[in-house]
């Protein structure tokens, strides 16, 4: 078939990536590709530490797609021939001080109850897996399930893989969809029209701003605002796996890659398309990241970015073909962009190729976009 993907973000890429393994005709339509969320992310694979006392659904898909990870690694970098820099360290779950002990530890039997493995260490366990880490933390935890991958590379090693694949990439942007027929157009913004036999909408927190899409998916998803900073500390063991942390009631991770930076993320804002730095933000991420990690405040800073999380109506994703026409969503990967491009790229091939819902993620179809 001929595959039109609307969005050149993780989403898009990773489906073209299984898509074209089929011999499909894939072209992805993006003005730049892997400049949005995917850019920014932290990458890490984090479904027991990432788990929400209201998403017991999700963390099914997500700790599957976290097990599917390693094999498409392998898959990919077979293509590429370009690493992505997959580590199987863990992460290691910091309380810094009693409340964030005590906030952390309902949070921790509430996961065991779930099935997650949550093994409790000792300070003295701690400095030997991080000697470099400061402050009392009256709790710390090792999660060995949840580990990170290096977001840029797997970007880069995907791009290497679709050219070889033989993907296109047109860099337009598409501004809107027509339905002529019951079949799904692409208009670009060069009003030139496209007219494959599948569309996949992947586009991310930008969905709203292509025409033509039913009321039910453009209002479907919404931008939220994520603040995350890179350091590049002076030691590359400075840090040697993902630490997360609840700091004075703050949330932080930081997640360290081989050449010494470190990723600290990440704000969370319900503020639309604003893309403004905010001071207060970043002074509390590095206040707290260098209150754990003293040494960081021997760091280089690197890079501050400002990027939007595609949220969906229920912050869970949208996935699988809408209606009987020809488009198809993979929308609302939220936080988990990253980790859930694994499984989703997965079970949406599977939806266009036979032309039926994965049991796997019927609960996460579009069909309940109508009800909302």
């Amino acid at each position: 078939m001929d595959i039109g993907i609307i969005g050149g973000g993780v989403a898009g890429q990773s489906a073209a990536f299984r898509l074209a393994n089929y011999d499909h005709q894939v072209t992805i339509y993006d003005p730049s590709p892997a400049t949005g969320a995917s850019l920014a992310a932290a990458g890490m694979l984090a479904p027991a530490s990432e788990v929400n006392f209201s998403e017991i659904p999700l963390l099914r898909l997500m700790e599957h797609s976290n097990e599917l990870w390693p094999e498409f690694v392998r898959q990919i970098e077979a293509v590429s021939g370009v690493s992505i820099g997959l580590r199987m360290d863990g992460t290691l779950i910091i309380g810094y001080e009693s409340n964030d002990a005590r906030d952390l530890e309902r949070l921790a039997e509430f996961q065991r109850e779930l099935g997650i493995e949550v093994t409790r260490l000792t300070r003295n366990q701690v400095k030997e897996l991080e000697p470099e880490l400061g402050g009392p933390f009256p709790f710390a935890a090792m999660i060995r399930t949840d580990n990170q991958l290096d977001n840029r590379q797997l970007m880069n090693s995907l791009q290497v893989a679709l050219d070889r694949l033989g993907v296109k990439t047109v860099h337009k942007s598409v501004a809107s969809l027509n339905k002529t027929g019951g079949i799904y157009e692409i208009v670009l913004d060069d009003q030139s029209i496209i007219r494959p036999d599948i569309v996949l909408l992947a586009a991310g927190s930008q969905v709203s701003g292509i025409g033509g899409l039913p009321a039910s998916i453009s209002g479907a998803i919404r931008p939220v605002k994520g603040q995350i900073l890179r350091v590049q500390a002076k030691s590359n063991n400075l840090l040697n796996r993902v630490v997360r942390s609840k700091t004075f009631g703050k949330t932080l991770y930081m997640v360290p890659r081989i050449n010494g930076e470190v990723v600290i993320g990440a704000t969370q804002e319900e503020v639309g398309f604003d893309t403004t730095a905010k001071v207060r933000p970043i002074a509390e991420m590095l206040t707290n990241a260098t209150l754990l990690l003293p040494g960081l405040g021997e760091a280089d800073f690197k890079e501050q970015m400002v990027r939007f999380r595609p949220g969906s109506i229920d912050n869970a994703p949208i996935v699988g073909q809408y209606h009987s026409s020809n488009l198809f969503l993979c929308l609302g990967h939220f936080r988990h962009g990253i980790l859930l491009s694994a499984a989703l790229s997965k079970y949406i091939t599977s939806a266009i190729q036979s032309g039926n819902q994965p049991g796997e993620i019927e609960e996460f179809g579009a069909a309940r976009l109508e009800a909302n």
